[in-house]
């Protein structure tokens, strides 16, 4: 078997990878060596031994598995086994290979994934403190809190156990109470993982040290594409077909999660709340009963605002007063007469919305007013401005 090149490995491994019942065998593009990739992720990376006489065989494991402790030891066939009668020289030794891989490197393999699942899976204690830090959204008629784990499909052969909280409604996860209901967990010592555009919040207690980046890209683990994934707590952020662009989200990712461990703060930002507001317990209650309450808060990078409204909380200059707008795309789109026309028809909805926000955010100890520009809360006992 002639492995000085890359294209004569590459052949080992497509026969290698039929053997073994694989899906496919492809370049490890740069480093001289090929993977065997299987329909369920798992990965096995074949190299030549100079001079180029024997391979070496990798079990590829999830970053996960080195904080861990868990790893595989690689091992090492011949390239030149004595062939059987009527057996050529290459079938020789992808049968020679394949048999060495299936008794001596799967079932390592194997153990190896089912032991960090185990590592990985949710603990008991993490899901009761998830739900201590959840107690303070109560349920309503339209929705309440559910937490439970998830199997999450990993690359590289990992289905991780995952735990999960979301607001469930008669339509399914609300989009809108998810930031918030990550923020609480955040603010509970959790790290969180709110995948693009769904209700659902991935969480898990961070790691004592962090070994490295906390979001990576990997293989798509369902279709071709790149997954921006959370190693922290092993959900999938989103899947991208364009892996530079993918990789400059994940170095902006990388680069927030810094930023916000150096500032100490749960949340840079929380949809729907001004960036001054978001430290004030008082304030951030009143974006959770609206968006509890069905309403969609402003800043939700996946919501339309041309067609769906978002409320937007923001201070007055006097302590303990804020405004609540409602506000359309471009922004400032709410009547006539205020920065940009609207269509009649938001306009009665807008009259329409600013009663139900006034509604609800009516409670003992607050001053709810609806004015022209919105409704303007004050709290009789301010807070105290950090």
């Amino acid at each position: 078997m002639e492995l000085s090149t890359p294209a004569g490995l590459e052949l080992l491994a497509r026969a290698v990878a039929e053997q073994l019942g694989a899906d496919h065998a492809e370049k490890d593009s740069g480093l001289g060596r090929v993977r065997i990739v299987y329909a369920d992720g798992r990965v096995l990376e074949l190299s030549p031994n100079r001079p180029r006489t024997r391979i070496t065989v990798t079990a590829v494991l999830p970053e996960q598995a080195a904080a861990h402790g868990i790893e595989v030891k690689p091992i090492t066939v011949t390239a030149h086994p004595r062939p059987r009668p009527s057996e050529t020289q290459a079938k020789a030794t992808a049968r020679h290979t394949a048999d060495h891989i299936r008794q001596r490197l799967l079932p390592a393999h194997t153990a190896a994934l089912a032991e960090l699942r185990e590592r990985t899976a949710p603990q008991v204690a993490t899901l009761q403190r998830a739900d201590a830090a959840l107690s303070g959204f109560l349920d309503r008629p339209r929705g309440g809190i559910a937490i439970s784990e998830q199997p999450v499909r990993r690359p590289l052969g990992l289905t991780a156990r995952c735990a999960v909280a979301w607001w469930h409604t008669l339509d399914g996860p609300s989009r809108a109470v998810a930031p918030f209901m990550a923020d609480a967990l955040r603010r509970a010592g959790l790290a969180t993982t709110e995948p693009h555009g769904s209700g659902y919040v991935f969480f898990a207690e961070p790691p004592a040290r962090q070994a490295g980046p906390r979001f990576r890209l990997a293989p798509a683990a369902r279709g071709e594409g790149w997954d921006l994934v959370d190693e922290f707590t092993g959900a999938c952020v989103r899947t991208y077909d364009d892996r530079e662009w993918a990789q400059g989200i994940a170095e902006s990712a990388n680069s927030s999660e810094d930023a916000a461990r150096r500032a100490a703060v749960a949340s840079l930002d929380l949809p729907g709340l001004s960036e001054d507001l978001i430290e004030e317990e008082q304030f951030r209650l009143l974006a959770v009963e609206l968006a509890t309450a069905g309403h969609m808060p402003y800043g939700l990078a996946d919501v339309d605002y041309t067609q769906t409204p978002g409320f937007h909380i923001y201070p007055s200059a006097e302590p303990g007063r804020a405004k609540v707008a409602r506000l359309l795309e471009p922004w400032g789109a709410i009547r006539p007469g205020s920065r940009f026309e609207a269509p009649e028809r938001e306009v009665e909805r807008y009259d329409e919305d600013m009663e139900a926000y006034a509604r609800l955010l009516a409670r003992a100890g607050r001053t709810v007013a609806v004015m022209l520009d919105g409704i303007q809360v004050t709290y009789n006992d301010p807070p105290t401005r950090r």
